[in-house]
């Protein structure tokens, strides 16, 4: 379960983290500048790491089709086709928009209400995420497409592991899709024994 086990390794890098910064008393005022000048090359790493994929893509302009349904919940969309490189320079600009959003909610709370470990949690989570990331993976690491890498990427839903929600759904379609069947066989067996005995009152 490789998406339980991130779920379960970034929650131990949230509380791992709050727990060394009330230890060490980093949210005293005078570390503030020093966490500041670390979240500020978090963030800086981030987006020239996403500029870099984005060359890299173009690059290779991969044009192999790709075809899928829209997984965006209450889309209208239905089908799209598209192609490996568009597809990867739309994830890599939905990456950038969601580090430059987070970025101005983690400022604006620390300049307005002084928060501490918003900075420190940002200066380490985004950095985990996008090692994980399957852009990062493609092509930096140069791990193939396949298995949990396929295009598209669907985020994993953080408490189907435990609640077998996915799993649950899925056996259940399974055992209608089954079950139907048998089920029209019972009824004619029913209505056959039922027209024996009235045959042979």
């Amino acid at each position: 379960m490789p998406g339980m086990q991130d779920q379960v390794l970034q929650l131990a890098v949230i509380f791992g983290t709050m727990h060394v910064v009330k230890r060490a008393g980093l949210e005293s005022p005078e570390y503030a500048p020093l966490i500041r000048g670390a979240y500020a090359v978090t963030t800086a790493i981030i987006l020239g790491l996403t500029f870099y994929l984005k060359t890299q893509i173009r690059t290779r302009n991969d044009t192999t089709a790709l075809e899928y349904d829209d997984p965006t919940p209450g889309s209208q969309q239905g089908r799209i086709v598209t192609t490996v490189a568009k597809y990867d320079l739309a994830e890599i600009a939905k990456l950038q928009k969601s580090t430059l959003f987070t970025a101005a909610i983690v400022v604006f709370m620390h300049f307005k209400f002084g928060y501490i470990q918003p900075l420190i949690l940002q200066s380490l989570l985004p950095l985990l995420n996008l090692y994980k990331n399957p852009l990062f993976q493609i092509h930096v690491l140069g791990k193939p497409a396949t298995d949990s890498l396929k295009r598209p990427w669907v985020p994993e839903n953080p408490f189907a592991a435990l609640t077998g929600a996915n799993s649950s759904s899925s056996d259940s379609s399974n055992a209608a899709a089954a079950g139907s069947p048998p089920s029209a066989a019972g009824s004619e067996s029913a209505s056959s024994d039922h027209e024996e005995s009235r045959k042979a009152r």
